[in-house]
Parts: structure tokens; sequence; C-alpha cells
């Protein structure tokens, strides 16, 4: 049995990863999925309040970052004791975001806001994402915007942190690169990249077979 903390990226909420929150439990491990949206609620300062807040929800032997959560991930791994750290399907930390996320959310600002992640492919579009219509309601309630200079904040990699037992969980084609740089920096990568980056909702037990 494993202790586990499932960290979800800072554009959703713990919803999108409580199916495989619950496919992990069936095997018989802990599992927290802390809801650190509050931490994000303003821009400066927000790495060391999401640590905080991950790391508050007790020690955990192996954490587990989800898509954005990934830049963060080592020193929520630290704060929280782990032994195994996975990014799972997740941008790696490299200490501030890719230029693809500042293109992608740049259209995306009204008001000093970005938009709710759920509202940025078309009214209809989360039920093709999540046709679970159980999972999907509790994604699409969790909706939230991030303050416009979010991306704007660097983000820390400490320099030690657990790193003997790595791992990238590769889902989609989304994050071919990622999961080639994973492979150059020599962590264990598993996966091939043909499914969906929603699939950790939609195919818990693939994906919890994937985590190892």
């Amino acid at each position: 049995m494993s202790v586990w903390l499932l960290v979800h990226p800072p554009l959703l909420g713990p919803a999108v990863l409580q199916p495989l929150a619950e496919e992990l439990r069936r095997r018989g491990d802990t599992v927290a999925v802390p809801d650190l949206r509050a931490a994000v609620a303003t821009a400066p300062g927000w790495p060391q309040r999401w640590v905080s807040a991950a790391a508050a929800a007790g020690p955990a032997e192996v954490v587990v970052g989800f898509s954005g959560a990934g830049i963060v991930l080592p020193a929520v791994a630290a704060a929280a004791g782990a032994r195994r750290v996975v990014w799972l399907d997740a941008v790696l930390p490299t200490g501030t975001w890719p230029e693809e996320i500042r293109e992608l959310t740049g259209p995306r600002v009204r008001d000093g806001r970005i938009a709710d992640w759920t509202t940025w492919w078309g009214p209809d579009a989360m039920t093709g994402l999540v046709p679970d219509e159980r999972v999907r309601t509790a994604v699409l309630a969790e909706g939230h915007e991030l303050p416009a200079d979010f991306y704007d904040v660097a983000v820390p990699v400490p320099g030690e942190w657990p790193d003997d037992d790595v791992r990238y969980v590769h889902l989609s084609a989304a994050y071919g690169a990622e999961a080639a740089a994973a492979r150059a920096r020599g962590w264990t990568v598993v996966g091939d990249g043909t499914g969906a980056h929603l699939d950790v909702a939609n195919d818990p037990g693939r994906v919890a077979h994937l985590l190892g």
C-alpha cells in the first residue's frame, strides 16, 4: 500500500483527478487530492502558497503532478517528503512557463483575468472531452479564472528534491516535447502519447497502471 499526493493543475480543480484517486484507492492505497485553487487567486507568491497548501495534505510516498502542476512539482515533492515523483502529461520544471502557454492564454484575458479553462473550447466541447456526466459536472463546478499576470511569475526549482525515482507518464501528443525532454534528462518515460490529455479522468485504470 502506498500513500499518494495527487496535484491538480492551476487551470483546473481537484475533480479532474478524482477518478484516478478512486482507482488508486480501489487498489488499497491512501490518496490525498487537495484543492489548491485558493493559492492561485493572485499571482505574486503563488508557487510558495501552492507548495504550502499541497504539503498541508500530509506526507506522501508518491507525488503526482498533472499538466501545469508539473512546473512546481519538485518543491511539492520535497515538502511532502516523497520518495517517488511522477509527471503526468505535465510541464517540466524549468523555472518559467513554455511560450506556447502564454500564446494560448493571452487572447483569453478579460478584465485582468484569464478565462476559465473549461470555456476555452466552446460551449459543447466539455461533453466530448469528459463524457462521464458525473465527472464533467464536478470539473465544471470547479471552473475558475487565473490572474492575467499568472504566467509571468517565476517558479523556482529547489536545489535538492527527491529525484532518485522519477517517472514521466506521456498521455497525449500535445506533451510530446515534454516527454522527449524528460527522456533526455534520463527519466523513465512510459506511455506513447497516442491518448488524450484528459484520459486522467476518462481512463483512470490505464493511467493508474502507467503510474506504476
